[in-house]
């Protein structure tokens, strides 16, 4: 089975946030499991998010800092991280639940499935707060996407996914920060 290669990092400007302090305090670990599927846990991914968020900010300039007061501060919550998220909610066109026979597992016990089917597709979620001198002036979610082989290299698939957001996050919060 062959890896699928990591995307290509978004561009950014090394001096768009020159000047700017901005605090950026640890993000809160809001997922409902440290689990990311195939089996893989990974507990200490807000901390990696953390470093990630203060690393793509100090690469556009900014004076990054743990603060969470000041003249610019973004908060972030680790919302979900997962390999294979289509699997994970009913769609619109599952059919009901039924149990089966007597000798089937119960209907609400998690089943891996035979086929793997969209477990290469992997999804970070972060949920941004961006807020000048205390006022919110911002606030959104951003996802990550990373693809791979079903259940291949999901711990690094996972950071993968994690980096694509973090980049998608200062692409997002770089131009509100230079336009206020």
């Amino acid at each position: 089975m062959a890896c699928t290669p990591a995307a290509a990092r978004r561009p950014f400007d090394a001096s768009a946030l020159r000047g700017v302090t901005i605090g950026v305090p640890e993000p809160a670990d809001a997922r409902p499991s440290p689990g990311i599927g195939c089996g893989q846990v990974s507990q200490d991914l807000a901390l990696r998010a953390h470093r990630a968020l203060v690393a793509a900010f100090s690469d556009a300039g900014a004076n990054v800092t743990n603060a969470s007061t000041g003249p610019w501060v973004l908060n972030v919550a680790l919302r979900e991280a997962t390999m294979g998220p289509e699997n994970e909610r009913p769609r619109r066109t599952d059919k009901p639940v039924q149990q089966g026979t007597p000798d089937a597992p119960p209907v609400d016990q998690p089943q891996q499935p035979w086929i793997n089917s969209g477990q290469g597709n992997v999804q970070v979620v972060l949920d941004a707060t961006l807020a000048r001198d205390g006022s919110v002036v911002w606030r959104d979610t951003v996802t990550g996407h990373a693809r791979s082989a079903p259940c291949v290299q999901a711990i690094d698939k996972v950071r993968e996914a994690l980096s694509d957001a973090v980049d998608a996050l200062r692409a997002r919060v770089t131009p509100l920060v230079r336009g206020l």
